[in-house]
């Protein structure tokens, strides 16, 4: 797999079009086609900016050396030890922003909803 094809994995499993993926990371979506397509490289300031946009290691983006994200196992600083509530974050961070959003709006109406 070429670092175009782990752009474009990238972006498919965050569920953002060209356009959205673009402006996240300050580019067009015509780069980011081409970036995707190969008839673009990717270069040192979009290596970067999707990096720290997305929390991606820059040695799985341009290598594909796993794991894609830094692993820093939070649950043990937080003394976290459910499964269920560990994979319920990981989830959460693995949504759209436009999906968190909705999520904690919902959250909230069930919480409110709740006190009489």
């Amino acid at each position: 797999m070429t670092v175009n094809d782990r752009v474009k994995e990238l972006r498919k499993s965050l569920g953002l079009t060209l356009d959205k993926f673009g402006e996240r990371v300050g580019v067009s979506r015509g780069a980011v086609s081409n970036v995707e397509l190969g008839k673009r490289a990717v270069t040192e300031q979009m290596f970067k900016s999707i990096c720290r946009e997305f929390n991606v290691r820059e040695e799985w983006l341009r290598d594909g050396i796993e794991p894609m994200r830094p692993t820093i196992d939070v649950f043990s600083q937080l003394s976290i030890t459910d499964n269920q509530l560990k994979q319920i974050i990981i989830n959460y961070f693995q949504m759209t922003p436009e999906d968190q959003k909705l999520l904690l709006s919902l959250t909230n109406r069930l919480a409110n909803d709740g006190k009489s």
